[in-house]
């Protein structure tokens, strides 16, 4: 999840898995100068559809993500540093959001029972849509002043007896609360007080005749103590003066998002993390930001290539003096992996770290 393009698993929307791709969306991309952790972490969410009754769905790993937004030309100011910052709040507001998706169905369906031990709703799959304003959010921002959100998904929920709902999510950023937390940097996944300044707004989508009077009758009751007892807080329709001070920035952001959809030629409709669509334009723009070297950077090319003919004379040797093709390919790929401790070291390492393993793993196997 969350790295280069992969093969799309329509019953869920996420790439198919492949232990090779896993592997190498794991290792620094091009222009990295930091390691990053590879680790992923396990969410509390069940899977549905998963042969394990116990599955649930797993986080990218702060390197997977630095990936993906390096694909897709979105760092701009990030920095390594900030990835562990960005995958926390990831985990912590999807945790949060299943939270929120479990409040519904205790409401909606209380026959089931919760948890991920075979029994309760599972996510099934779920979508990005940052370019579809749902017709909720469109209400709050066009008659109510409501900033837009930031992003929308759609989760589609599977219940005991096999019956799929679809759940819409719209996230909102509250800026001024924002900037009066202290600590949210790194939120714990399952404090889902921690960080308030993310809004998100969890109803199920008016499919049908049960959702709609679900909405509209049986959690309100609910939360009037007639019914199943619930703790569930929507999301107020009017905004507070806070988000009222978000309106324009929220307008510009959803400009962008708009754009960017457009450029990638209709991309934005699916999550970009998990979509499968040749990304030209981000393509090129890293070709044309590539062709503007300033002067220190010419320097540190200029050095790596002196020590690149000094310290691999013998690699250089072997690939003019290679004489079958066999020769040739391994000459090769001992003067690339010789030049590459000078010209991407961390991505040099992270190789043969990976080779390291490999050996290990061949060892152990015999």
């Amino acid at each position: 999840v969350y790295s280069r393009p992969l093969p799309l698993d329509p019953t869920n929307n996420m790439p198919l898995s492949n232990p090779n791709a896993l592997a190498t969306n794991s290792l620094p991309s091009a222009r990295q100068t930091a390691p990053l952790p590879t680790e992923r972490v396990p969410s509390t969410i069940p899977k549905g559809g998963a042969a394990d009754d116990t599955a649930t769905w797993t986080y990218p790993s702060p390197q997977m993500f630095y990936n993906a937004l390096a694909r897709k030309g979105k760092l701009g100011d990030t920095k390594e540093e900030d990835m562990e910052s960005v995958v926390a709040l990831h985990n912590n507001m999807n945790e949060g959001t299943w939270k929120k998706v479990l409040e519904w169905e205790a409401v909606l369906n209380p026959s089931e029972e919760g948890g991920n031990g075979g029994g309760g709703p599972k996510l099934s799959k779920f979508m990005g849509r940052p370019t579809d304003l749902s017709p909720k959010a469109f209400l709050k921002h066009y008659l109510l002043g409501h900033p837009l959100p930031f992003d929308r998904h759609d989760w589609t929920v599977q219940r005991a007896d096999g019956t799929q709902v679809r759940y819409v999510i719209d996230y909102y950023h509250d800026d001024a609360v924002a900037r009066e937390e202290d600590g949210s940097g790194l939120p714990d996944m399952h404090d889902h007080d921690s960080v308030k300044s993310l809004l998100v707004d969890v109803r199920p989508a008016a499919d049908g005749v049960g959702e709609i009077w679900g909405r509209a009758v049986t959690m309100p009751l609910a939360r009037r103590g007639f019914g199943p007892k619930t703790t569930f807080l929507p999301l107020p329709m009017v905004p507070s003066e806070s988000l009222r001070m978000s309106v324009g920035e929220s307008r510009e952001v959803w400009a962008n998002i708009q754009k960017d959809a457009a450029a990638k030629k209709g991309v934005g409709a699916k999550d970009d993390a998990c979509a499968s669509d040749s990304l030209d334009d981000a393509n090129n723009a890293e070709e044309e930001i590539s062709m503007q070297i300033s002067p220190s950077e010419a320097q540190k090319i200029a050095e790596s290539f002196s020590r690149i003919l000094s310290q691999c004379e013998a690699q250089k040797k072997a690939l003019k003096e290679c004489n079958s093709e066999e020769e040739c390919n391994k000459a090769y790929m001992g003067m690339t992996v010789c030049a590459g401790q000078f010209l991407c070291p961390l991505q040099h390492y992270s190789f043969l770290q990976s080779l390291e393993g490999y050996e290990t793993a061949a060892e152990d196997g015999k």
